[in-house]
């Protein structure tokens, strides 16, 4: 008997989330598993909320992004190949990048697009829009 109202309140949530334009965000497993076993130059996706925006100079923007309870990385973001990124303090983004380790936590870059990179670069997306 209790499964109807589970089984209604799951099927308005999903309708919810498509009438919203709820956006499918990349799992943060191949990170998670990377920064563990430290390994670097890994070209992996996945997503996060954004802690600040730090320090950045003319030719790059970087985020500092909180992927779990544990882990915080670096976003580093080319805006001269990949455009500026409008996000503030506590919004959403999902990446693909290289991830390089360090122990407190890591960073990921090259996050434009490059047809010389594997999977044709990398890119930010905030609020449904890529940036790459």
């Amino acid at each position: 008997m209790t499964r109807c109202p589970l089984l209604l309140l799951l099927v308005l949530v999903a309708v919810y989330l498509a009438a919203c334009g709820g956006e499918s965000l990349p799992d943060n497993e191949t990170l998670e598993t990377a920064f563990a076993q430290g390994r670097t130059g890994v070209w992996l996706s996945g997503h996060g909320t954004v802690v600040r925006e730090l320090v950045g100079d003319a030719t790059s923007q970087r985020f500092q992004v909180r992927v779990s309870s544990g882990l915080s990385i670096v976003l580093r973001h080319n805006v001269q190949a990949g455009g500026r990124v409008p996000a503030e303090r506590g919004d959403t983004l999902a990446f693909h990048g290289l991830y390089e380790f360090h122990g407190g936590g890591g960073e990921i870059s090259l996050t434009h697009a490059d047809p010389n990179r594997p999977g044709g670069g990398g890119w930010i997306q905030h609020r449904g829009i890529r940036y790459d």
